[in-house]
């Protein structure tokens, strides 16, 4: 379950920066099994230092290996610090990437939750499960299941669904008829797939996310200028999960009306996302809870959306653009570009206007 120094420093193509203040048995006998929170850290753990925020940690961090980067070193070394002389630190160019390598790396050996791909092995995440198929699961005789799937307690897979190698699907799932989930993917207590809905390979869907239902559309019937009803439109098309998505907890995706309401391979979504159908959701999106995408929405490539955010109908948010938390975004922001606020304004204007009016305000209390 452990690691060496020299297994981190390959992973994260990292340098010790301090190999001159140790004692050399004090290095070959340091080995990690874990990440650990920097100010509490112990010499069994990794710990990272990538930001000002957390200095105060330092004085109480005690971590056998400790990442940063070449701007945290010079301090490090002028502070004095047991530090310097009773942990590895370890210099890489980007250590907040370098958490991210390291945490997979101790996931794929201590958490059954974790679920990282091993495409060569069976997974490491039996015991998380028990039996890989539970007796109370109700799995159609049709149900086309690739090799090392496990499916909990209480779930139902339908009529034609197919299921990809090494896929874990926890309790109480519904996995509708004629769905199709990829290799290597996990789904949390509670997910819900509509009929039809396509997840790609390596995807992670959190508890209670829901896939495929309904889009908001009703069609309002008058009579003289009179409402009488709103006459549903019923949706026909399809939700496709392309891979390497993470979508979070009680997050939905509505089902197209025709054509897909499609998510683009390698996007994050965060919980309580919703994507109205039509929409479009481009590769390596970044969208943040509560963030509601209307009908026909678009967001292109590696486009990053701030929490609590409103994206309107038929808008489109362009390449590599950003949306500050809080906004509406009524109009579409060219690429690379940036909208904030509600008026949705570029992101100078947001603050000018803000200034503008924070300078009147004090001219009038002045007088």
């Amino acid at each position: 379950m452990s690691f060496t120094v020299s297994q981190v420093l390959e992973w994260i193509q990292g340098r010790i920066v301090n190999l001159e203040a140790l004692d050399r048995e004090l290095l070959d006998s340091i080995q990690v099994d874990r990440p650990g929170s920097l100010g509490t850290s112990n010499s069994r753990e990794v710990g990272f230092f990538f930001s000002r925020l957390f200095e105060s940690e330092l004085r109480t961090a005690a971590p056998g290996i400790l990442v940063t980067s070449d701007p945290f070193v010079q301090p490090l070394r002028l502070s004095g610090l047991r530090l310097w002389t009773a942990s590895v630190i370890v210099s890489c160019d980007d250590p907040y990437h370098a958490m991210a390598i390291i945490s997979e790396k101790f996931a794929q050996r201590l958490s059954t939750v974790a679920h990282v791909p091993q495409r060569s092995i069976a997974s490491d995440s039996a015991e998380a499960l028990g039996t890989p198929i539970h007796p109370s699961a109700v799995v159609d005789p049709s149900v086309v299941l690739g090799e090392g799937v496990q499916i909990g307690a209480h779930c139902v897979i339908e009529k034609g669904a197919r299921v990809g190698a090494r896929t874990v699907i926890y309790a109480g799932c519904f996995v509708g008829p004629n769905c199709t989930l990829g290799d290597d993917s996990v789904l949390f207590p509670r997910v819900t797939l509509y009929e039809g809905c396509t997840v790609g390979s390596r995807v992670r869907l959190h508890a209670g996310v829901v896939l495929g239902s309904d889009g908001f559309g009703y069609a309002p019937r008058r009579m003289g200028g009179v409402m009488l009803e709103h006459q549903k439109i019923y949706h026909l098309g399809q939700v496709v999960i392309e891979d390497d998505v993470e979508i979070g907890a009680n997050s939905c995706i509505d089902r197209a009306t025709f054509g897909q309401t499609r998510v683009g391979r390698g996007a994050k979504l965060d919980n309580l996302v919703h994507v109205g159908h039509n929409a479009t959701v481009g590769e390596g999106a970044i969208i943040c809870g509560g963030t509601c995408l209307a009908g026909n929405a678009i967001l292109g490539k590696f486009v990053t959306v701030g929490g609590l955010t409103g994206v309107t109908n038929h808008v489109h948010v362009k390449d590599g653009a950003s949306v500050g938390a809080l906004s509406l975004v009524t109009k579409d922001v060219e690429a690379g570009g940036t909208a904030v606020g509600n008026p949705q304004r570029e992101y100078r204007e947001h603050f000018k206007a803000h200034a503008l009016l924070s300078r009147l305000l004090a001219e009038r209390r002045s007088k």
